[in-house]
Protein backbone atom coordinates (compact mmCIF):
# COMPACT_ATOMS: atom_id res chain seq x y z
CA UNK A 1 0.00 0.00 0.00
CA UNK A 2 1.30 3.49 -0.54
CA UNK A 3 2.91 5.17 2.40
CA UNK A 4 2.30 8.56 3.43
CA UNK A 5 4.56 10.82 2.40
CA UNK A 6 4.90 10.29 -0.78
CA UNK A 7 2.73 12.22 -3.49
CA UNK A 8 1.07 10.03 -6.66
CA UNK A 9 0.45 11.90 -10.20
CA UNK A 10 -0.23 11.05 -13.54
CA UNK A 11 1.64 11.70 -16.86
CA UNK A 12 -1.06 12.11 -19.77
CA UNK A 13 -1.04 13.25 -23.09
CA UNK A 14 -4.08 14.68 -23.49
CA UNK A 15 -4.02 14.83 -27.31
CA UNK A 16 -6.45 12.09 -28.16
CA UNK A 17 -9.35 14.01 -26.15
CA UNK A 18 -11.00 17.06 -27.37
CA UNK A 19 -10.49 20.34 -26.39
CA UNK A 20 -14.10 21.14 -25.19
CA UNK A 21 -14.30 17.65 -22.93
CA UNK A 22 -11.03 18.62 -21.27
CA UNK A 23 -12.10 20.51 -18.66
CA UNK A 24 -14.78 17.56 -17.34
CA UNK A 25 -11.72 15.37 -17.50
CA UNK A 26 -9.50 17.57 -15.34
CA UNK A 27 -12.49 17.76 -13.31
CA UNK A 28 -13.11 14.25 -12.91
CA UNK A 29 -8.93 13.54 -12.71
CA UNK A 30 -8.90 15.98 -9.42
CA UNK A 31 -11.40 13.99 -7.96
CA UNK A 32 -9.41 10.83 -7.80
CA UNK A 33 -7.03 12.23 -5.24
CA UNK A 34 -3.90 12.56 -7.52
CA UNK A 35 -1.70 15.09 -6.59
CA UNK A 36 -0.62 16.38 -10.14
CA UNK A 37 -1.13 16.14 -13.88
CA UNK A 38 1.70 15.96 -16.20
CA UNK A 39 1.36 17.38 -19.84
CA UNK A 40 4.27 15.62 -22.02
CA UNK A 41 5.56 17.81 -25.26
CA UNK A 42 5.18 15.52 -28.42
CA UNK A 43 3.51 16.68 -31.42
CA UNK A 44 0.53 17.77 -30.75
CA UNK A 45 -0.94 20.13 -28.73
CA UNK A 46 1.58 22.36 -27.16
CA UNK A 47 2.03 22.26 -23.50
CA UNK A 48 2.53 25.54 -22.07
CA UNK A 49 -1.05 26.48 -23.53
CA UNK A 50 -2.56 22.70 -22.07
CA UNK A 51 -1.13 23.18 -18.85
CA UNK A 52 -3.33 26.66 -18.76
CA UNK A 53 -6.49 24.93 -20.02
CA UNK A 54 -6.32 22.28 -17.02
CA UNK A 55 -5.58 25.01 -14.42
CA UNK A 56 -8.52 26.69 -15.34
CA UNK A 57 -10.73 23.76 -14.91
CA UNK A 58 -9.21 22.52 -12.16
CA UNK A 59 -9.16 23.95 -8.28
CA UNK A 60 -6.34 22.27 -6.33
CA UNK A 61 -4.05 19.62 -8.52
CA UNK A 62 -0.94 20.47 -9.48
CA UNK A 63 -0.25 20.40 -13.33
CA UNK A 64 3.65 20.71 -15.04
CA UNK A 65 4.71 20.26 -18.35
CA UNK A 66 6.60 16.44 -18.17
CA UNK A 67 8.53 17.59 -19.96
CA UNK A 68 8.94 21.41 -21.76
CA UNK A 69 12.30 20.71 -24.40
CA UNK A 70 14.48 23.39 -23.45
CA UNK A 71 15.67 23.27 -27.65
CA UNK A 72 12.14 24.57 -28.28
CA UNK A 73 11.34 28.06 -27.20
CA UNK A 74 13.80 30.16 -25.36
CA UNK A 75 14.65 30.22 -21.92
CA UNK A 76 12.89 33.75 -21.42
CA UNK A 77 9.81 32.57 -22.91
CA UNK A 78 10.13 29.69 -20.34
CA UNK A 79 10.13 31.86 -17.37
CA UNK A 80 7.44 34.27 -18.88
CA UNK A 81 4.86 30.90 -19.61
CA UNK A 82 6.19 29.67 -16.02
CA UNK A 83 5.38 32.86 -13.49
CA UNK A 84 2.16 33.52 -15.96
CA UNK A 85 0.94 30.00 -15.63
CA UNK A 86 1.91 30.29 -11.74
CA UNK A 87 0.55 33.35 -10.84
CA UNK A 88 -3.21 32.69 -12.87
CA UNK A 89 -3.56 29.32 -11.02
CA UNK A 90 -2.45 30.26 -7.81
CA UNK A 91 1.36 28.35 -7.73
CA UNK A 92 -0.44 25.52 -8.83
CA UNK A 93 2.28 25.30 -12.10
CA UNK A 94 5.64 22.89 -11.68
CA UNK A 95 7.93 22.97 -14.58
CA UNK A 96 9.26 20.11 -15.69
CA UNK A 97 12.35 20.23 -18.45
CA UNK A 98 14.42 18.20 -20.38
CA UNK A 99 16.73 18.08 -23.59
CA UNK A 100 14.67 14.73 -25.13
CA UNK A 101 16.39 13.31 -27.55
CA UNK A 102 18.66 13.27 -30.95
CA UNK A 103 16.15 11.98 -33.12
CA UNK A 104 12.92 14.01 -31.69
CA UNK A 105 14.94 17.70 -32.30
CA UNK A 106 16.68 16.72 -35.91
CA UNK A 107 12.92 16.42 -36.62
CA UNK A 108 12.08 19.54 -35.31
CA UNK A 109 15.39 21.25 -37.03
CA UNK A 110 17.55 21.83 -34.49
CA UNK A 111 21.24 20.93 -34.29
CA UNK A 112 22.16 18.69 -31.22
CA UNK A 113 24.90 19.62 -28.80
CA UNK A 114 26.10 18.04 -25.23
CA UNK A 115 22.94 17.75 -22.87
CA UNK A 116 25.35 19.48 -20.57
CA UNK A 117 26.47 22.34 -22.47
CA UNK A 118 22.76 22.79 -23.65
CA UNK A 119 21.25 22.83 -20.19
CA UNK A 120 23.81 24.78 -18.52
CA UNK A 121 23.34 27.66 -21.22
CA UNK A 122 19.60 27.56 -21.02
CA UNK A 123 19.88 27.44 -16.91
CA UNK A 124 22.35 30.49 -17.49
CA UNK A 125 19.70 32.39 -19.47
CA UNK A 126 16.64 31.09 -17.56
CA UNK A 127 18.06 32.59 -13.99
CA UNK A 128 18.59 35.80 -15.22
CA UNK A 129 15.81 36.35 -17.55
CA UNK A 130 14.31 39.97 -16.97
CA UNK A 131 10.48 40.06 -16.51
CA UNK A 132 8.44 42.94 -16.10
CA UNK A 133 6.11 40.38 -13.89
CA UNK A 134 6.24 38.69 -10.25
CA UNK A 135 8.01 35.13 -11.17
CA UNK A 136 8.21 33.74 -7.48
CA UNK A 137 9.64 31.10 -6.98
CA UNK A 138 8.16 28.09 -9.52
CA UNK A 139 9.44 24.69 -8.52
CA UNK A 140 11.52 23.44 -11.61
CA UNK A 141 12.61 19.67 -12.58
CA UNK A 142 15.19 18.03 -14.61
CA UNK A 143 14.59 14.74 -16.40
CA UNK A 144 18.12 13.77 -15.64
CA UNK A 145 19.08 10.00 -16.84
CA UNK A 146 22.96 10.34 -16.26
CA UNK A 147 25.57 11.08 -13.55
CA UNK A 148 26.40 14.55 -15.29
CA UNK A 149 23.19 15.82 -15.58
CA UNK A 150 21.65 14.57 -12.09
CA UNK A 151 24.57 16.65 -11.10
CA UNK A 152 23.46 19.69 -13.14
CA UNK A 153 20.04 18.93 -11.15
CA UNK A 154 21.59 18.64 -7.44
CA UNK A 155 22.80 22.07 -8.74
CA UNK A 156 20.73 23.94 -10.34
CA UNK A 157 16.63 22.78 -9.94
CA UNK A 158 14.17 21.65 -7.51
CA UNK A 159 14.85 18.66 -8.26
CA UNK A 160 14.72 15.61 -10.65
CA UNK A 161 12.55 13.69 -13.23
CA UNK A 162 13.88 9.92 -13.61
CA UNK A 163 11.89 8.15 -16.22
CA UNK A 164 12.42 4.12 -17.37
CA UNK A 165 15.26 3.97 -14.74
CA UNK A 166 16.42 1.21 -12.32
CA UNK A 167 16.00 1.24 -8.44
CA UNK A 168 20.02 1.64 -8.07
CA UNK A 169 19.93 4.72 -10.48
CA UNK A 170 16.81 6.45 -8.42
CA UNK A 171 18.92 5.65 -5.38
CA UNK A 172 21.64 7.70 -6.69
CA UNK A 173 19.62 9.92 -7.73
CA UNK A 174 17.98 10.23 -4.22
CA UNK A 175 21.70 10.16 -2.53
CA UNK A 176 23.03 13.46 -4.79
CA UNK A 177 19.83 15.96 -4.23
CA UNK A 178 19.63 17.61 -0.93
CA UNK A 179 16.69 16.95 1.75
CA UNK A 180 14.81 19.91 0.32
CA UNK A 181 14.66 18.72 -3.05
CA UNK A 182 12.59 16.41 -4.81
CA UNK A 183 13.08 12.71 -6.33
CA UNK A 184 10.01 12.46 -8.72
CA UNK A 185 10.02 9.03 -10.31
CA UNK A 186 7.50 8.68 -13.79
CA UNK A 187 6.21 4.99 -13.36
CA UNK A 188 4.60 3.13 -16.15
CA UNK A 189 1.76 0.81 -14.56
CA UNK A 190 -0.64 -1.89 -15.74
CA UNK A 191 -3.10 -3.40 -13.26
CA UNK A 192 -2.99 -6.98 -15.33
CA UNK A 193 -2.12 -10.39 -13.68
CA UNK A 194 -1.63 -12.30 -16.87
CA UNK A 195 2.02 -12.23 -17.45
CA UNK A 196 1.88 -12.50 -21.14
CA UNK A 197 -0.59 -9.89 -21.77
CA UNK A 198 0.91 -7.41 -18.95
CA UNK A 199 4.15 -7.49 -20.68
CA UNK A 200 2.54 -7.39 -24.24
CA UNK A 201 1.56 -3.86 -23.11
CA UNK A 202 4.25 -2.68 -21.41
CA UNK A 203 6.41 -3.82 -24.12
CA UNK A 204 3.97 -1.90 -26.44
CA UNK A 205 4.65 1.42 -24.06
CA UNK A 206 8.22 1.03 -24.11
CA UNK A 207 8.41 0.15 -27.77
CA UNK A 208 9.65 3.75 -28.35
CA UNK A 209 12.03 3.95 -25.82
CA UNK A 210 14.30 1.06 -27.13
CA UNK A 211 16.45 2.33 -30.21
CA UNK A 212 17.13 5.75 -28.49
CA UNK A 213 20.75 5.76 -27.74
CA UNK A 214 20.66 7.55 -24.50
CA UNK A 215 18.04 5.03 -22.71
CA UNK A 216 20.31 2.04 -23.67
CA UNK A 217 23.31 3.82 -22.68
CA UNK A 218 21.46 4.66 -19.23
CA UNK A 219 20.47 0.65 -19.02
CA UNK A 220 24.20 -0.42 -19.49
CA UNK A 221 25.15 1.57 -16.78
CA UNK A 222 22.76 -0.04 -14.79
CA UNK A 223 23.64 -3.54 -15.60
CA UNK A 224 21.58 -4.79 -18.54
CA UNK A 225 22.69 -5.93 -21.91
CA UNK A 226 22.04 -4.90 -25.62
CA UNK A 227 20.13 -8.29 -25.45
CA UNK A 228 17.70 -6.93 -22.59
CA UNK A 229 16.92 -4.17 -25.30
CA UNK A 230 16.39 -6.16 -28.44
CA UNK A 231 13.56 -7.88 -30.29
CA UNK A 232 11.15 -5.29 -27.65
CA UNK A 233 13.09 -5.95 -24.80
CA UNK A 234 13.70 -9.14 -22.36
CA UNK A 235 11.38 -9.97 -19.81
CA UNK A 236 13.99 -8.87 -16.95
CA UNK A 237 14.00 -5.08 -18.69
CA UNK A 238 10.07 -5.05 -18.99
CA UNK A 239 9.51 -6.45 -15.50
CA UNK A 240 11.72 -3.57 -14.41
CA UNK A 241 10.49 -0.65 -16.08
CA UNK A 242 6.90 -1.29 -16.11
CA UNK A 243 5.07 -2.13 -12.39
CA UNK A 244 2.23 -4.54 -13.52
CA UNK A 245 -0.11 -7.18 -11.84
CA UNK A 246 -2.87 -7.03 -9.31
CA UNK A 247 -3.91 -3.87 -7.82
CA UNK A 248 -2.21 -4.54 -4.35
CA UNK A 249 0.57 -5.73 -6.35
CA UNK A 250 1.52 -2.55 -8.42
CA UNK A 251 0.43 -0.23 -5.23
CA UNK A 252 3.29 -2.63 -3.29
CA UNK A 253 5.75 -1.74 -5.91
CA UNK A 254 5.02 2.42 -5.60
CA UNK A 255 5.34 1.77 -1.67
CA UNK A 256 8.72 0.41 -2.98
CA UNK A 257 9.88 3.94 -4.28
CA UNK A 258 8.76 5.48 -0.92
CA UNK A 259 10.19 3.50 0.68
CA UNK A 260 14.18 4.61 -1.46
CA UNK A 261 12.99 8.10 -0.55
CA UNK A 262 11.16 9.08 -4.03
CA UNK A 263 8.89 12.28 -3.03
CA UNK A 264 6.38 11.47 -5.80
CA UNK A 265 5.54 8.76 -8.46
CA UNK A 266 4.28 10.16 -11.61
CA UNK A 267 1.86 7.44 -12.55
CA UNK A 268 2.11 6.55 -16.60
CA UNK A 269 -1.47 4.76 -16.43
CA UNK A 270 -1.46 1.73 -19.10
CA UNK A 271 -5.09 0.59 -18.61
CA UNK A 272 -7.54 2.67 -20.58
CA UNK A 273 -11.01 3.19 -20.27
CA UNK A 274 -12.36 3.98 -24.11
CA UNK A 275 -10.73 6.11 -26.10
CA UNK A 276 -7.52 6.24 -24.96
CA UNK A 277 -8.49 7.49 -21.21
CA UNK A 278 -6.74 6.21 -18.19
CA UNK A 279 -8.96 4.21 -16.52
CA UNK A 280 -10.25 6.67 -13.04
CA UNK A 281 -11.20 3.74 -10.86
CA UNK A 282 -8.17 2.19 -10.83
CA UNK A 283 -5.80 5.47 -10.97
CA UNK A 284 -8.46 6.15 -7.62
CA UNK A 285 -7.57 2.96 -6.47
CA UNK A 286 -3.49 3.60 -6.74
CA UNK A 287 -3.55 6.75 -5.51
CA UNK A 288 -5.47 6.20 -2.35
CA UNK A 289 -4.04 5.55 1.01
Amino acid sequence: MQGKGMKIGLMFNTDGIKGPELPAFAAALEETGLASLWVPELFGREPFVTVGALLAATQAITVATGIANVYVRDALAVRAAAATLAEFSGDRFALGLGVSNTIGNTVRGHTWISPVEKLNQFFSAYESAPLSIESGQIPVYLAAHGPRLLAIAAERTNGVLTYLQTESYNRQARAQLSDDQQLIVIQPCIVQEDPVEARRIARRAISIYLPLANYQRAWRAQGFSPADYADGGSDALVDTLVAWGSVDAVRERLEQHRQLGVDQVVIIALNTAGRGRPDLAILKELAGE
